[in-house]
């Protein structure tokens, strides 16, 4: 599919290595050697580390400006809101004067002492439509109260949010100033900054159009399958056992492959493995020269929702480890966790294990929140 893409990223390294190796002594400084394999890899992986870690900053700043554009909005509405409680507190406050002060007790005698039924009527009526009024008023400043009380929390959470944006932003950009200082050194020391410059830029372009996609298109696939997992399990009476209130999924990594390859022809080179708690996967396509491998592990979690839940450790795309912030986007963009009540209802996961070929998931049935939490 994209194979010339491949083809000429790995003539250009191909040339690249070529060149040093051929290079004539007079073509380097003094003290300068040829760079090895090993440190053109460094290279371009710091390079990608630049062009990801900039994506993030920009969506860290992108947030920023989306939290203060509300804490703007909520200082207004809470500015109008205080003016709004502020005039029903005085309206209140006249309320519970008259009625301190007897002014409502002198129509209450009055309704008692009216000569005819016709007045009775109409004081009656007159009392229950100041009453209603005063009820009104009350219960009118009583919700204003609340809402005004509810937005303060939500400035008080925006604030401490754009706090938590603002150390994670600032942190980005010290390790993007920290990776272009090591790269202009491994340059500066080179011995040809412009050839390597263009295999950066070549590499940095490579990457845009065809290896993130591939490796987008590998998570999207994972979590179009883990979504059809339950139902999957459902039908698979075999690897789901019970006993009392306690169901049991243990899911060998044979059957989980067998599985995905019947959802996506994309898993025919890719396989699962599970071991010491860790979940990885590692597929290679010889035609596309395409690589990549995943691995992480399962936790039970509650937040948002109650799931078992996969992090994602590492990615590594044709050799290359994909930087942290690009990890942690995936993770955000593609759902890989499972559901345990899309295959029984009212069970929560209790325990979940990733060891000698065989993942396990202990699954309770109950009402209340799991006790206990991942192995």
């Amino acid at each position: 599919m994209h194979r010339p893409r491949f083809r000429r990223l790995a003539a250009l390294l191909a040339a690249c290595m070529l060149f040093w190796a051929a290079a004539p002594a007079p073509s380097l400084a003094e003290g300068e050697t040829a760079m090895s394999d090993g440190e053109i890899h460094e290279l371009l992986e710091k390079s990608l580390n630049i062009v990801e870690l900039d994506k993030e900053i920009e969506r860290i700043a992108g947030q920023r400006r989306e939290t203060e554009d509300r804490i703007r909005t909520l200082s207004v509405r809470i500015a109008e809101a205080e003016r709004e409680l502020d005039r029903r507190r005085r309206q209140v406050d006249e309320i519970l004067r008259a009625w301190y002060t007897g002014e409502r007790d002198v129509l209450i005698r009055a309704v008692f002492s009216a000569d005819s039924l016709s007045d009775l009527f109409a004081m009656l009526d007159y009392l229950t439509e100041m009453l209603s009024h005063d009820k009104f008023t009350l219960e009118a400043f009583r919700k204003q109260r609340e809402e005004w009380l509810r937005e303060r929390e939500e400035l008080v959470a925006e604030e401490k949010r754009l706090r938590d944006i603002e150390n994670r932003l600032r942190g980005q950009r010290e390790r993007v100033l920290r990776l272009r200082a090591e790269v202009d050194a491994i340059l500066s020391s080179s011995g040809d900054i412009e050839r390597l410059r263009l295999l950066i830029a070549e590499w940095i372009a490579w990457w845009e159009n065809t290896g993130l996609p591939e490796v987008e298109r590998h998570f999207r696939a994972l979590a179009d399958a883990m979504e059809n997992l339950p139902g999957w399990l459902a039908e698979r009476s075999d690897l789901v056992s019970r006993s009392g209130f306690t169901y049991t999924v243990r899911l060998p990594e044979a059957d989980l492959n067998a599985f995905l390859r019947e959802q996506n022809p994309l898993f025919e080179h890719f396989a699962f493995r599970f071991d010491d708690g860790i979940v990885a996967a590692y597929g290679r396509r010889e035609d596309d020269d395409i690589e990549v491998e995943i691995a992480g592990r399962y936790a039970i979690e509650d937040e948002p929702e109650h799931a078992v839940r996969f992090h994602v450790e590492r990615v590594v795309f044709n050799g290359f480890t994909l930087p942290e912030s690009t990890i942690r986007d995936l993770e955000r963009r593609f759902d890989l966790a499972f559901y345990p009540q899309l295959l029984v209802p009212l069970v929560r996961a209790s325990g979940v294990e990733a060891d000698d070929g065989v993942l396990t998931v202990e699954l309770r049935i109950g009402f209340g929140r799991r006790n206990g939490g991942a192995d």
